[in-house]
Formats: structure tokens, sequence, C-alpha cells
């Protein structure tokens, strides 16, 4: 009896016993895992497939690097088919080799010997068939090789092609030009005029000759190197282009050009088949890599497109594919720092917000939350509504970058000078006096407006001037075009924050003021109508989504269900007295984080190619988007962890929450936070080279159409590429963390 009241032991089952039951259980886990895998090593060591792999793996070994140009040399031999023509069956090129057919004579479909000598001992190449016709073609009939001695004897067979006359057996041996201690130049007929054309503007100018064009009225429009329209001409009078690179660009007449001592197209001339372009510039200027478009004014068509002279390349040379890897990799470096520079800036402010120790203390009263639920969409609308007014009243000033600077300045100093009497007047950050904060507002807004606009004007008046380097005052029209977006969100979260703290002002006063049996019921119908308003705009979001286009469904009904969700918030809060918010916007940050970093970037950068079309752009869109929301969650876990001393200390002295944050919690988490975001960088670099599988620019792109392709060898330079890269940028980030950290 008196053992009754005593717990029982519970009988554990022996520890050898669970050892063997994980042990099979493991088994047959890897054993399904092993069949849905489809692991197949007998597969693995058949002969094909190591042939293919030996194959794929020494072209992958030989990365194009570099290029060589291959030169032809060609031995002839006379011979006669059939017998009667006198042939030699003999051919010899001194320096190269000799050739002998043996026999000099045979019947069409005969077999002859081609033997050679005196040939460098491994040359190779073709043996081809020239017969007696209108046109020379050239009949593959054999190859050859060489052996130690610089000797070969192939047997070929005649084709059916007979003639009175003598005809050839050639051998065409293939050879590298130049050494890299001997380069030598190859002529490349750009513009196929079968002349050599140096492409460099002489005293007497540069000349320009288009074979088998003529035109009554001809047009030329110049492209520099990077593709740039830098001139548009006509012989006559001006027209509008409606195809190729001019298309939009009216010409100017010849007559109304002057030489300024730029490179301008001075003369056109079309007769007779020819075209001639003059062209004039400064003397020794290197054109080769110009083009020119000729255009028929009549119609406005583009007729052909001609390069103002010929390439002149050194062999061997770096190849155009290792020159193209180095651009796109550039590419993707600066497209990952973009990213994370982005990342960076979204990261930081969430990371506070997504910060349990920082969020947990965060309550509101539910009459002072009612109002706030109400004053936020209603600020943002305002916001977005008066920029608008303001934009259309500013519109009126002349689109131009000084013009629109000096109005920045002048209202900027206005809004400097209303902003110094406004404080003076009522105490820094006083809000009795609401309208002259607003007006002081309003100005700052007109300004920084008007900056982003002038910047814009600005750098795209410039572009032309700095031709090839227009990517500097490029960087001034991206400045203004983000000024102007982030403009919009800025002032909408700014009007939204102002009428929050309004609203939380004037809950403040209605609990002070008002009795319970009038506050409550007065909270209710605010958390109400507050939770309905953002149950409508979630009803607003998935109509969009879905084209759902009832009302009943997107409006009423979640109406309906915020409004109850809200009064049952407001009922639960009102025994608390307070409503536990920071926990709240805690866990909805949190699961934004995890939804984001579970969407790969691959999967992003789709989205945004959509959205902003194929290139870097999207990539690094994509790339931001992630890296935004893992540097959140890594920088709020830092936030988490830091030492609760230095918090409470600062708290003790009454400090806001803005200063506990300042003082307390950024001196321990600038290390963390610098070494997160140099990883996060070396990250990107390796993210940022598979997106342009999916259109997201950079190297990506190139290595897709390669591995498309199969043309391995040069996917090889933008492997060997990426792997220099990420280990360079593993290094760098390494040594500046040890350096800072």
């Amino acid at each position: 009896m008196a053992d009754r009241g005593r717990p029982r032991k519970r009988r554990r089952i022996p520890r050898g016993v669970s050892l063997g039951l994980m042990v099979v259980l493991g088994v047959l886990l890897y054993s399904f895992a092993i069949d849905r895998v489809g692991v197949d090593l007998e597969e693995a060591q058949s002969e094909t497939r190591q042939a293919q792999l030996r194959r794929i793996v020494r072209v992958l070994a030989r990365p194009e690097l570099t290029t060589t140009d291959i030169g032809e040399t060609t031995i002839s031999a006379p011979v006669a088919v059939p017998c009667g023509a006198e042939a030699s069956g003999t051919g010899t090129e001194e320096g190269v080799g000799t050739i002998t057919v043996e026999p000099a004579c045979a019947d069409p479909e005969a077999t002859v010997t081609v033997i050679g000598e005196g040939f460098e001992p491994g040359a190779d190449g073709d043996i081809t068939f020239v017969p007696d016709s209108e046109f020379r073609v050239n009949l593959d009939i054999g190859a050859f090789t060489a052996d130690s001695e610089g000797r070969f004897a192939v047997e070929v067979e005649l084709p059916e092609r007979p003639s009175e006359n003598p005809q050839e057996i050639n051998v065409v041996l293939q050879s590298r030009l130049g050494t890299w201690r001997n380069r030598v130049e190859v002529w490349d007929d750009t513009n196929e005029n079968g002349i050599r054309d140096s492409g460099v503007i002489t005293e007497d100018g540069l000349e320009v000759t288009v074979e088998g064009l003529t035109v009554d009225t001809p047009a030329v429009g110049l492209l520099d190197s990077s593709n740039l329209l830098t001139q548009f001409v006509t012989a006559g009078e001006p027209f509008e282009a409606e195809t190729g690179q001019a298309t939009g660009q009216i010409a100017i007449p010849l007559r109304e050009i002057e030489d300024d001592g730029r490179i301008t197209v001075t003369d056109i001339v079309s007769d007779e088949g020819t075209t001639t372009i003059s062209i004039n510039g400064p003397a020794g200027t290197d054109v080769s890599t110009w083009r020119a478009v000729v255009y028929d004014a009549s119609t406005g068509s583009l007729l052909d497109t001609v390069a103002l002279g010929d390439i002149v390349r050194l062999s061997p040379r770096i190849s155009d594919t290792t020159i193209v890897t180095i651009d796109k990799i550039v590419d993707t470096v600066l497209l990952a720092l973009v990213a994370t520079t982005a990342g960076l800036v979204l990261a930081i402010p969430l990371s506070f917000v997504a910060a349990r120790n920082l969020m947990r203390d965060i309550s509101t009263p539910v009459i002072n939350l009612g109002l706030s639920l109400i004053a936020l969409p209603v600020g943002v609308g305002l916001g977005l509504l008066g920029l608008g007014y303001l934009r259309s009243v500013l519109d009126v000033i002349p689109d131009s970058g000084w013009a629109r600077i000096v109005v920045a300045l002048v209202i900027g100093y206005l809004a400097y000078v209303g902003t110094r009497a406004t404080f003076a007047r009522f105490g820094e950050g006083s809000f009795s006096k609401l309208g002259a904060m607003t007006a002081v507002g309003v100005l700052w807004i007109a300004a920084i407006d008007q900056l982003g606009l002038a910047l814009i004007a600005g750098g795209d008046a410039l572009r032309p001037v700095f031709a090839r380097w227009g990517f500097i005052p490029g960087l001034f029209s991206t400045v203004g075009e983000v000024i102007n977006l982030a403009l919009a969100l800025a002032v909408a979260l700014t009007t939204a924050g102002v009428l929050v703290i309004i609203a939380s002002r004037v809950g403040f006063r209605l609990r002070a003021r008002l009795s319970d049996g009038v506050r409550k019921p007065l909270a209710v119908a605010l958390m109400a109508l507050g939770g309905a308003i953002w149950a409508a705009l979630v009803g607003v979001v998935i109509d969009w989504l879905y084209f759902i286009d009832n009302a009943m469904y997107t409006l009423w009904i979640p109406a309906a269900v915020g409004a109850l969700i809200g009064v049952l918030l407001a009922i639960r809060g009102l025994r608390t007295g307070e409503v536990r918010t920071g926990l709240s916007v805690y866990y909805v940050a949190r699961t934004v984080f995890n939804t984001l970093r579970s969407i790969e970037p691959l999967v992003m950068v789709i989205v945004f190619v959509i959205w902003v079309g194929f290139g870097e752009f999207a990539g690094s869109l994509a790339l931001a988007v992630h890296t935004a929301a893992a540097l959140a969650k890594l920088y709020s876990e830092q936030v988490e962890s830091i030492s609760g001393g230095p918090l409470e200390a600062v708290r003790a002295t009454g400090a806001t929450r803005l200063q506990q944050v300042v003082y307390a919690v950024v001196p321990q988490i600038v290390p963390p936070y610098i070494s997160f975001t140099m990883y996060r960088w070396d990250i990107n670099v390796r993210m940022s080279t598979i997106l342009g599988f999916a259109g997201g620019g950079g190297i990506g792109s190139i290595l897709q159409q390669n591995l498309a392709l199969g043309d391995y060898r040069r996917a090889s330079v933008q492997m060997l590429a990426i792997t220099i890269v990420v280990a360079t940028m593993d290094w760098l980030s390494a040594r500046f963390r040890e350096r800072l950290i």
C-alpha cells in the first residue's frame, strides 16, 4: 500500500537495442535514398562514358586564353585524268616541301599515291583535287601527317571529273603564324574591299570606299568604338532615320557642318556603283574600330555598314574570349558590389526591428494602436497625393539642368532659413506649430525633387561630351533617378510617421480625459476600423494578383474579417491594458526574411528580368533582395546576442529607444556587421556568376551560351576566371576582416 503513491519507473530500451534499431533505420533510409538518386557506378565505368569524360576534361584543361592565326600554304602538282594531257605530277614550295603524284595520270576513280618530302616533322593538312572548270573548286580527297623525317605517302582516289586539260592535286598545309617571341601581323580585310586600309586619319583626311552601292541622296552616320552615334549627315536635305543605329535622329546637311577639329564626315560621293566617304579629324587618329552607316535620304532606311579601316592584329595574341571574359567578370564583381550595398542599406534598419531583445518590451495602449493603424495607410496616401500635387506645380520650371539647379538652390536656402527660424522659435523637435514645420518640410521636398531632376538632366546632357567616359555623368543621372524614386517612398513614410506620432499623442490625451465607459468602446471601434482598413488593403493586393474583380470577396468580406480580428485584439488588450506590438512586428519581420531567403536569387532574377529586362541590373536587384533578407537575419541575431549590461545602464538614464540603440547597441555590433558584410559580398560574387543562366547578366550569360553550344574551350576560360575571382575575393575579405576586426 505504501508504494502506490510512488511513480513507476519507465522501462528503458537497452542501449544496444536502440543502437541496433538506429543502424537498421539508417540502412533503410540510405538504401531508399540511393535508389531514388539513381546511383549507378556500372554506367559510370562504361567505356563510352569514360571516353566522353576524357574528351571533356581534356578540352576543359585547354582554355582558349590565346589565339594564334592559322596560315595556309598550298603546293600544287599537275595531273591528267584520264591520261593524254601533259602533267608532271610534281610540285614544290621553297622552304615548305615537295610533293609527287604517282602515277601522274590515271583514269577517274583510280587510286594514286601522293608522296611528300622535306616537310616539318608532324606537319599535317588536307589533300584536295581541283578539277578543270569555270569556277575553282577544291574537292577533299584525303589528309596527311608527316613523320619524324618530314615524309608522308597517302593513297587517294581520283574523283569522277575527266578533262582533256591538266588538273591539279593540292596539298594544303596549315601552320601557326608567329610565336610569342616573334609575333607577326595578320591583316583582316574588315570592309572587304581588297585593299589594306590603315584606318588612320592623315593630314589629307581619310577616304572610305563602299563597293557595289550607289544612292541618289546618300547620308552617313559615324559610330565610334563604343557604338555611339557621333554624327549623322546627309548630302541632301534633313530627314529622320527610320531604321538602324540612327533611328529617330535627324540628319544634318553637309553644308551646315563646321570643321571644329573633331572627327567629322566632310563629303559623300555616290556614283557608278561606289560610294566614297571623306572623313577629317586630328591627324594620326586611329579610327579603324569606328564604323560608318550609309542611309538613303529619300527613304530614311539603312543601306550598309562599313568599317573605317581594316584591323591588323598580331599573332599570337590574347583571345577575344579572354577579353570578353575579363569584361564580364568585372561586371560580375561590380554587380555583386551594387547588390551588397543595396542590401546593406535595407538590412541595417530592418535588423533592429527583427531583434527580439529590442522588440519584446514594446507595447501600445489599445486606443493608441487603433489610431495608429488608421493613421499609417492614411499618411502614406496623403504623402503620395501631396508629392504628386507638388510635382505638378513644379512642372512649370524649364526642363534644363541649370534651371533645375538654380531652383533647387533657391528653395533649399529658403528651407534652411525656415528650419532655423522654426527651431529657434519653438524649440527643436516641437510639434506645437505643425503648420510651420509642414511648410518647411514641403520646401525641403521641393528642393530635393528639383535636385534629382537637375542631376538627371545634367547627366544626360554631359554623356555625349564625355564619350567613352560617359559613365561618369551617367552616375549623376542614376543618382537623380534614385532620388526621385526614393523621395516618393520617403515622403510617404515620413507623412505616415508624423500622423502616427500625432495619433499616439491624441490617444494618450483621450486615455487621460475619457472615462472607461467611453474609452473602451472607442478603443474597440478604432481597432475594428483599423483592422478593416488593413484587411481591405490585403484584399486589394489579392485582387491585383488573381483578378478576382468582385468587391464582395476582395473588399467587404476581408474588411469584415479584419474588423472582427481588430475587435478580438482590442478585447484582449483591454484586459491587460496594452497590446504587445513589438513581438508582433518581430514575428512578421522574421517571417518575411525567412520567406525571401528561401527563394534563390536564380529564381528571383526571372521576375526581375521581366520587370527591367535582361542584364546586370536584373541580377543586382535579385541579389539585393536576397542579401537584404540574409543580412537582416544575421544582423538581428547579432543584436540579440549583445551584452545586456550596457543596454540596461543606458535605459536607466531615461534615454529614448533611439538613444539606447545608438549608445548601447551600435558599439557592440559594428565589428560583426563588417565581418558579415564582407562575407556576404564574397557570397554574392559566387552567386552572381550563375545569375546569367536566367538572364541576370554577368559572366554567367556567356558561360551558359558556350556550354549550350558545346564550346568547352571557351567555357573553360569563364570557369577559370570565376575560380580566380572567387579565390581572390575570399583572400581579400579574410585579410580585410583581420585588419578591421
